[in-house]
């Protein structure tokens, strides 16, 4: 048996503002997923508070859904399971606060890479299209125990796919012309 993880590193180019709000969203990430994991059924008050004490970018990119009582029910959607709303990655700005480009580097192990896809679409608009890679590897030498993949965001779409996938379609395409 072998562990299996997912890493990704990429360094994307924004704006001063999208700098701020993606580490905005990194916080709330955190946030969410530490202090309001557990509340009692009164505790809604809380997050509707914290939610409102946000910046104008953040409720701008993420609005209130009316048919939610959950103020981040938009932000939550970012994740497959919005019970888990981590990304599981490092961000780091680099670049001149006051220059008209800043980058930022994404890196984690175990990283949510779909989640970090659809944020890059909604908060980082300047850079895309936008694309990056993220690898599968084991901790054994065991037979498919590497892979990776790609994502392609688009201000409409999130285009990716595993190197598995792929492999498995030419394979199935180049049977397919043989027979």
């Amino acid at each position: 048996m072998a562990n299996h993880y997912l890493q990704t590193a990429f360094a994307i180019p924004l704006m001063p503002q999208e700098a701020i709000l993606l580490k905005e969203c990194f916080a709330v990430s955190t946030q969410l997923s530490s202090d309001f994991a557990e509340l009692p059924s009164n505790g809604m008050q809380a997050v509707k508070t914290y939610y409102a004490s946000l910046s104008e970018g953040f409720r701008n990119t993420f609005p209130n859904k009316p048919e939610e009582e959950d103020p981040f029910a938009d932000f939550l959607d970012l994740w497959s399971d919005p019970g888990f709303p981590e990304f599981d990655a490092d961000l780091i700005i680099q670049g001149d606060p006051e220059a008209k480009t800043q980058f930022a580097f994404i890196s984690g192990h175990e990283a949510d890479v779909p989640a970090l896809a659809s944020l890059i679409q909604k908060v980082c608009k300047s850079a895309l299209p936008f694309g990056f890679q993220w690898a599968e590897v084991a901790d054994k030498d065991i037979a498919d125990g590497f892979g990776g993949g790609y994502y392609v965001v688009t201000d409409t779409e999130i285009f990716g796919g595993s190197t598995r996938w792929l492999m498995k379609e030419t394979l199935q395409t180049l049977r397919a012309g043989a027979t």
